[in-house]
């Protein structure tokens, strides 16, 4: 095996293209690093929305489960007028019986 020598225009060749990969691979770390950071600004948005919606919400539906506990007190107290009334018919009825 004989050795093979590289003419000086071929290794300048080879060193331009490293050092052009050199400078893509700079550029391309440089982008992946912007990604990075604006990845974490836009879940930091999205957390801080969560927290928000949960702010709005939790209010409502406080009232909400008022509402609900209001209505059913509100239907306890219609059933208990009518049984009521329908107790005092069968009274008033059996006393006319008599």
């Amino acid at each position: 095996m004989g050795e093979e020598f590289v003419k000086r225009e071929e290794f300048n060749n080879l060193k331009n293209d490293v050092e052009r990969i050199k400078e893509e691979m700079s550029e391309n770390a440089k982008t992946l690093q912007s990604i990075d950071k604006k990845i974490d600004v836009i879940t930091e948005r999205l957390v801080s929305s969560d927290k928000i919606d949960e702010l709005k919400i939790s209010p409502m539906e406080k009232r909400l489960t008022k509402l609900e506990d209001n209505q059913s007190w509100l239907w306890k107290a219609f059933g208990t007028a009518l049984i009521g009334v329908l107790v005092k018919v069968v009274f008033d009825v059996s006393t006319h019986i008599k």
